[in-house]
């Protein structure tokens, strides 16, 4: 086969391609774990805000049909945690945390970040609202608070997102 035929460049680019695929796999396979890690440690501030000293990983098979679910942490020994978007007054969104404790109970729930309205749906990140939140079951549905209606609503579609999802990981 002649080095400047066409049917030479085809097969010298495509055995080119399959080593660059078969690197990039590799690479993947040694860097995935390492990841995984990562992620989990630059959640692990707000994860241990809620189980202070549990082991956690990472639950990558889980359904939310919602969308509002952007992960899933089981706490070894303890329950499952759930970082959870929302959209309230203020146009950023939010993101907070619940936990459900392995009998269905509220666990901890925490703001991971949020920039409402003082006064106003900033009060659903505050000890008042913090308190009927962990006094909750996995069956409950969110408090509302006047004033902070949007705020609230928008909580209130997060954690039964998160309660769906709790329901299939605890059958």
């Amino acid at each position: 086969m002649k080095k400047d035929s066409t049917l030479y460049k085809v097969v010298l680019l495509g055995v080119l391609c399959a080593l660059c695929g078969l690197l990039l796999a590799a690479v993947n396979g040694l860097t995935e774990p390492v990841i995984a890690e990562q992620k989990i440690a630059a959640e692990k501030e707000n994860l241990e805000k809620i189980y202070p000293g549990a082991e956690f990983a990472e639950v990558m098979d889980y359904t939310d049909e919602t969308g509002l679910v952007e992960g899933v942490y089981a706490a070894q020994g303890k329950g499952y945690v759930f970082k959870v978007a929302g959209m309230g007054y203020n146009s950023n969104g939010f993101t907070f945390m619940i936990a459900f404790n392995q009998d269905g109970t509220v666990g901890g729930y925490t703001a991971v970040e949020q920039n409402e309205s003082p006064g106003f749906g900033q009060r659903a990140f505050e000890d008042e609202y913090v308190a009927e939140i962990k006094s909750m079951s996995a069956q409950d549905e969110a408090p509302l608070l006047t004033g902070a209606t949007l705020t609230t609503e928008a909580i209130r579609k997060g954690v039964a997102a998160a309660e769906a999802v709790f329901a299939t990981l605890a059958e």
